[in-house]
């Protein structure tokens, strides 16, 4: 009999791991979540199959656990300048992030609301705090029986890198690579998020927000990040300050406008469940009174029951007396 399939997803943050872990969840029909720290009595806790998506550095402690604990590992390299302009985007969005990796080397506080080409979002790329988070996916990269993939593979060719995951962890349990690639899309999961996890997704997006100038600044200190991934920094040399600047700020307000659609639409589609509520105590009352003016006494359970909804709903009256009138 197999032993119990349990992965754990492990890599930087913002390199496509909840959208791997979702086509793992979905490809072996198991339960799937993120954690930002597993205390030692949290691993028991864990259901006997699942999909763990964690940010952590490749510490002794940590991988003795993994293995106590019958976890193999996948890992998710993804261009680091596009992991960068992801978590410039996510951050304003959620502000958990700073508990990733428990906040080693700062937080995102100092870059909320920046633009890309501003010089907090570079000094921040080039810092303390954004090495500590491109560090994890080299850690893991290229271990024994760790499995490594492209972002940028996975968005070019889902099945092709589902056929990796097969080979690495045997035959999906769901009825099709195509059902998961489906159910799993970045459009479909984008609906169902509520921080605006899921946003361009595109490959190499850093070409239309960095110029030649910033990129080159950023990547020469990201060797580590770059080098193992055949990652290069090959920036739009026609991409000039201003459009950059404008690219992010029709990208950025184009979500924003997306964004108070949807709370607007969500607010509307409460206040018609909440008037449809009224609607039906309305008609309850109104049966009440229909039946109380067929009694010969205003006592008993029907007024009991009167009172109470009167009670209940101190503007039910007014609100039906100007109905009624």
């Amino acid at each position: 009999m197999s032993p119990p399939l349990r992965i754990a997803v492990v890599s930087t943050p913002r390199a496509g791991n909840t959208w791997v872990r979702h086509l793992l969840g979905a490809a072996y029909q198991v339960p799937h979540f993120a954690r930002h720290f597993m205390a030692d009595a949290d691993w028991a806790t864990l259901p006997a199959e699942v999909v763990l998506q964690i940010h952590w550095r490749r510490e002794p402690g940590f991988v003795a656990k993994l293995a106590e604990h019958g976890f193999r590992v996948v890992t998710v390299a993804r261009h680091p300048l596009d992991v960068l302009i992801s978590i410039l985007h996510f951050c304003v969005y959620e502000s958990e992030s700073e508990h990733w990796l428990l906040g080693a080397g700062g937080t995102e506080a100092e870059i909320y609301a920046t633009m890309p080409r501003s010089r907090a979002f570079i000094e921040y790329a080039k810092g303390p705090r954004a090495g500590e988070l491109l560090a994890v996916t080299p850690d893991w990269w290229g271990q024994p029986g760790v499995l490594g993939l492209r972002y940028e593979d996975c968005v070019r060719d889902t099945d092709a890198e589902l056929q990796k995951i097969e080979t690495a962890f045997g035959p999906i349990r769901a009825s099709s690579r195509e059902a998961v690639i489906q159910n799993c899309s970045l459009g479909q999961l984008r609906k169902e998020a509520i921080n605006n996890h899921f946003w361009k997704g595109s490959p190499g997006l850093w070409k239309l927000l960095l110029p030649t100038r910033e990129a080159h600044e950023i990547a020469s200190t990201m060797t580590n990040a770059m080098l193992p991934f055949d990652y290069a920094c090959d920036p739009n040399l026609n991409l000039s300050d201003l459009d950059a600047d404008r690219n992010w700020a029709r990208f950025v307000g184009d979500e924003i406008k997306q964004t108070l659609r949807r709370s607007t639409e969500g607010h509307r589609a409460e206040l018609n469940v909440r008037e449809e509520q009224l609607t039906e105590v309305a008609g309850h009352y109104e049966e009440l009174v229909k039946r109380l003016e067929h009694s010969l006494v205003l006592s008993g359970p029907i007024a009991r029951r009167l009172k109470e909804l009167l009670v209940r709903y101190p503007r039910l009256g007014k609100w039906l007396r100007r109905r009624r009138t």
